[in-house]
């Protein structure tokens, strides 16, 4: 209750750290990891020849979020074993949970961009019965950071929600990286401030609640045309 009262209490100068269920936290938590991503990416040696994919791995099974997140946990876990053994080729990886209110409820997935030969992702979700899905994605900087800067997206989850994340996660980290690409941590507000954003709108990838909107947006503008056209009918000569 006291942890619940104080991500109600977040405002300017009093945060309250809860990213997961604090929309302020959770874009402060999003620059912040998306500046440190950034300025390990300039060190970063990457070939535009080198082929460029855009993964998301979930859990198949029907179940609680412990199940489904456990299958990921699994997953992480192998990652960086072959990380540890040099297996694996430059890759950037996100856990990610949102959260739907219609029958999905929780979502756990994790999000990777993956530079190179991705099959060894493919392999380990296929022998942990795990969901793969992947798109070749133009290897170049702004599409990196445009798909970065959505994997590090804040889901609107909710405050109950936001806690339950939390507590499941049990203290695990949700960001992987390969070797060659382990985030700088970031020290000051002024820093992640100082963020780049001339990649915005040359590479969108939208959410499916923004699709959704877009989506009525367009309907109600085609119903519109249609009452026009009516209403131009009745008053024409």
């Amino acid at each position: 209750m006291q942890r619940i009262k104080k991500i109600l209490s977040c405002k300017e100068k009093w945060r309250c750290s809860s990213p997961l269920s604090c929309a302020t936290c959770g874009a402060n938590w999003q620059r912040g990891k998306f500046k440190a991503f950034t300025s390990s990416l300039e060190l970063f040696e990457s070939d535009s020849n080198v082929i460029l994919s855009y993964i998301v791995i979930k859990s198949n099974k029907m179940g609680s979020l412990r199940t489904k997140i456990g299958d990921l946990f699994l997953l992480m876990d192998k990652l960086k074993e072959l990380k540890k053994r040099n297996k694996l080729p430059s890759f950037f990886g996100r856990l990610e949970i949102s959260f739907s209110k219609g029958s999905l409820g929780f979502n756990p997935h994790l999000n990777l961009l993956v530079w190179g030969d991705y099959k060894p992702f493919e392999l380990i979700s296929s022998e942990l019965s795990l969901s793969f899905w992947r798109r070749k994605k133009t290897n170049d900087d702004k599409t990196i950071k445009s798909i970065a800067w959505y994997m590090l997206k804040h889901n609107r989850v909710g405050i109950e929600n936001g806690e339950a994340i939390r507590k499941v996660l049990e203290m695990r980290r949700t960001i992987l990286t390969s070797k060659d690409l382990t985030l700088k941590t970031i020290d000051y507000i002024d820093e992640i401030i100082d963020i780049d954003f001339t990649f915005m709108g040359t590479f969108p990838i939208r959410s499916k609640e923004e699709l959704a909107l877009r989506s009525k947006h367009k309907e109600t503008l085609k119903d519109l045309r249609i009452d026009l056209k009516s209403n131009i009918s009745l008053v024409s000569f």
